[in-house]
């Protein structure tokens, strides 16, 4: 009666959230001053210590990821992608495949179906179809709310090829 999901999930959420370089406390909520007893540093619960590496951590968990969609970018998406560092815009999106939540893992393909990156996205791939081929301003006006310009950000993000 106090929480939803199970146990699992939980810890697959404080595991995912350790990968991301984020220390996970999951503790009882049962009692009114547990979050006061964990901000003290008293040791209740379980804690999952963010990896030493969080970015490298979280590239290596993309490319072992499975896929959970597709997403097909045009020329030039594919080209500041791969040679200026930048994030997925919804401007360079040309097709979406399959559906997936939003924080899904994505496989990215270049013009020709070639894979050039995996990333998590920052929408869901019904969001994403309605944003292909359209500018970062308006994502507002299309979806009635945004989670920011980048449908996969750069730090979201590993290249495949280089």
């Amino acid at each position: 009666g106090l929480g939803t999901g199970g146990m699992v999930t939980k810890i697959q959420a404080a595991q995912f959230a350790s990968r991301g370089g984020v220390t996970t406390l999951i503790a009882s909520g049962k009692e009114n001053d547990t979050l006061d007893r964990l901000m003290r540093g008293e040791g209740i619960g379980t804690r999952f210590d963010a990896a030493p590496a969080p970015i490298e951590n979280k590239k290596r968990w993309l490319l072992l990821e499975k896929p959970h969609g597709v997403i097909h970018v045009d020329a030039g998406a594919a080209r500041r992608l791969l040679h200026s560092g930048a994030s997925l815009l919804p401007v360079g999106i040309t097709e979406v495949e399959q559906d997936f939540e939003r924080g899904a893992a994505i496989a990215v393909l270049d013009p020709a179906g070639t894979p050039i990156a995996r990333g998590l996205s920052s929408y869901d791939s019904d969001a994403i179809r309605k944003l292909r081929g359209v500018k970062s301003a308006q994502i507002v006006e299309i979806l009635g709310f945004s989670y920011g310009d980048a449908v996969i950000h750069r730090n979201n993000m590993v290249l495949l090829v280089s």
